[in-house]
């Protein structure tokens, strides 16, 4: 049965730098990622510390339930309309709903911030979770390239 208990975004800050790196070495979510593979803590702190000061094209949340971390939102946009969102929950909360609230919720804060009107999202053609939570939430397939699968919200 899915339940979605409250959960909350706040963006990503220097205390959630380890979370973020332990969040990142699961074998579970590196799987299907563009980089499939462990990330040391050196690469860690140069690609988290720009995000955290806010001087890259990214903004990071993170979810949490009560005061518990469970994953993380990201967004990564190049132009002013357009976003690629990533998303990554610890195992033990997943089918859940947390997903789908968290998507929903990231996207309220994100239109605050910038005036995104289209949302990617990639997914690995063997990621067949990733596939039905992005197409649940009325996603488009829009093209597939090799190993990928590109996928589109028009907001």
């Amino acid at each position: 049965m899915k339940f979605s208990p409250k959960i909350s975004l706040t963006k990503a800050g220097f205390s959630d730098i380890e979370f973020l790196w332990y969040l990142r070495n699961r074998p579970d979510i590196y799987r299907y990622s563009r980089q499939n593979r462990t990330v040391g803590w050196k690469e860690h702190i140069e690609w988290i510390i720009p995000i955290i000061l806010r001087i890259t094209k990214r903004n990071l949340f993170i979810i949490q339930q009560k005061s518990l971390p469970i994953g993380q939102v990201r967004f990564d946009y190049e132009k002013d309309r357009e976003a690629e969102i990533s998303i990554a929950i610890l195992k033990e909360f997943r089918k859940k709903g947390i997903g789908t609230e968290s998507f929903k919720k990231a996207i309220k804060l994100f239109k605050k911030i910038k005036k995104v009107k289209i949302i990617l999202a990639e997914v690995h053609r063997k990621n067949i979770p990733s596939q039905k939570f992005f197409e649940k939430l009325n996603f488009k397939l829009k093209n597939k390239k090799g190993s990928w699968l590109k996928y589109v919200l028009n907001l």
